[in-house]
C-alpha cells in the first residue's frame, strides 16, 4: 500500500548538510500497525515529513522513491498530490494545538479540506465531520467550539478525526500522545486501535516510547543515526532483540514486577547527523564494538526472520 525505497533527506544550513534520513526503506501492507522508535533527534519526524512530501525548507529530499499504489510521490505535481492527500494518506501531528487554527471553529477547520479540495457542499461536509467526531467520542455540540475551549485530549481526538475524514488507506501518526498524561494517552491509543479495526486502515506510528509500540504494533523498526538498524515483527523484536541499540532501549525500560535498584541507560549521546559517518554509527556507545565496527559500515541483513545492521551477524 505504501513503500519507501532508499530515501535520503535532511536539512541544508549554511555550509552544512544534516543528513537526517539515510537510505531508509520500508513497506506498509494492509492492516499493518508499523511502529518506528528511537531517541529524539534520530530522524523519525524528518522521515515522516519526507515520506509525505511535507518537508519544508531548509529540508530537502536528496534521493529515493515513495510509492503509493505504485505511483512515486516525488514525480507528482501539486494537484496530483492534492488528490492523494486525505484520500490515500493522512497525518496526525505531534502537537494538536499547533495543528488547529485558534480563531476558527472545529467544524469549519475539518470541513475546509472537504469543501475546497474535494467538492463537498457545506451541509454534507458538516454531516461527515459530525460522524467522524462521534467516532472519536466527541459529541455534536462541540463542533462549534474553538480549539482553546477543548482539553488537550479532545484536541488530539479532533486531529485524529480529521485524518479519518476521507477514509485514507495509511495514516501516519507522529508522536500523537506525547503531550498528554498517561490516562488520556491510554484512552486515545485504545480509540486508535478500535478505529483501525473499524475503518481498516494501516498506521505508521512514530514514538520514542518503545514500550508502547510493543503493545500495539504488528511490525517495528528501530531507528538510529538517520537509518533503520532493526526491523521485524514486534513480539519477535521484544522477546529477542538483535541489535545492541535495541537491547539498550529494552534494558532502559523499568520493570513493574521487580524492585528497581538502578536505572540502566545507553552511555554517550546520539551521533551528529551532519557528520560523514565512517564505520558503524553506534560503535562509540556499543559494548560489543570491535575493530571492524570502526572502519566498515554494517549493511541491513536478513537474519532469523529479521532485518538488522550489525557486524555481530
Amino acid at each position: 500500500m505504501f513503500e519507501v525505497i532508499n530515501l535520503n533527506a535532511g536539512y541544508e544550513f549554511r555550509d552544512k548538510f544534516v543528513h537526517a534520513v539515510r537510505n531508509v526503506s520500508f513497506k506498509v501492507e494492509k492492516n499493518d500497525f508499523f511502529g518506528i522508535a528511537g531517541e529524539s533527534g534520530c530522524g523519525k519526524s524528518t522521515l515522516v515529513l519526507a515520506a509525505l512530501r511535507l518537508l519544508k525548507k531548509p529540508g530537502k529530499i536528496m534521493s529515493g522513491k515513495i510509492l503509493v499504489d505504485g505511483k512515486d510521490l516525488l514525480t507528482l505535481n501539486d494537484s496530483e498530490m492534492k488528490e492523494l492527500r486525505w484520500k490515500k494518506i493522512a497525518l496526525v501531528t505531534q502537537s494538536s494545538m499547533n495543528s488547529l487554527n485558534p480563531v476558527i471553529k472545529i467544524k469549519d477547520q475539518m470541513s475546509d479540506v472537504l469543501i475546497k479540495n474535494h467538492g463537498y457542499s457545506k451541509a454534507d461536509a458538516h454531516e461527515l465531520v459530525q460522524k467522524n467526531l462521534e467516532l472519536v467520542g466527541i459529541t455534536a455540540d462541540r463542533m462549534d467550539s474553538y480549539p482553546h475551549q477543548l482539553s488537550g485530549g479532545l484536541r488530539q481526538r479532533v486531529v485524529i478525526a480529521m485524518a479519518l475524514l476521507m477514509s485514507p488507506s495509511v495514516i501516519f501518526m507522529d508522536e500523537p500522545t506525547t503531550a498528554l498524561d498517561v490516562v488520556v494517552q491510554r484512552s486515545i491509543l485504545q480509540q486508535i486501535e478500535e478505529l483501525r479495526k473499524q475503518k481498516a486502515f494501516s498506521a505508521v506510528f512514530i514514538t520514542h516510547d518503545i514500550s508502547l509500540l510493543f503493545e500495539m504494533a504488528t511490525k517495528i523498526a528501530i531507528m538510529y543515526g538517520g537509518e533503520f538498524v532493526e526491523i521485524g515483527e514486534a513480539h519477535s523484536v521484544y522477546s529477542n532483540p538483535m541489535h545492541p541499540y535495541t537491547k539498550g532501549l529494552l534494558e532502559a525500560l523499568p520493570s513493574i514486577s521487580k524492585n528497581l535498584e538502578k536505572y540502566k541507560s545507553i552511555p554517550g549521546r546520539p551521533i551528529d547527523l551532519s557528520l560523514n559517518i565512517a564505520g558503524c554509527p553506534f560503535r562509540e556507545r556499543c559494548s560489543y564494538a570491535f575493530e571492524k565496527c570502526e572502519v566498515e559500515k554494517p549493511e541491513l541483513k536478513f537474519v532469523n526472520g529479521r532485518w538488522t545492521s550489525c557486524h555481530l551477524y
